[in-house]
């Protein structure tokens, strides 16, 4: 298991990638990073630039599903 991390100012409890906007870095998807202090610091930045307060949403994922084809 690999715990991941995702900033932002809303506790998201359910990753809807139909709520992801389409002009990110790499495109529309849900972005997460193993570095907890740099999703931190995007949930700093969400706050300051549209408001709120930053929240880290945390998730546990199980890396063996990448190749058990359960995906």
């Amino acid at each position: 298991m690999i715990k991941l991390y995702h900033g932002s100012t809303v506790d998201i409890t359910e990753i809807d990638l139909a709520k992801s906007r389409p002009n990110k870095d790499f495109g529309k998807g849900f972005y997460l990073s193993a570095d907890k202090h740099q999703a931190w610091r995007m949930g700093e930045f969400k706050a300051l630039t549209e408001g709120g307060s930053p929240i880290m949403n945390t998730y546990l994922f199980d890396e063996s599903l990448l190749t058990s084809g359960e995906l």
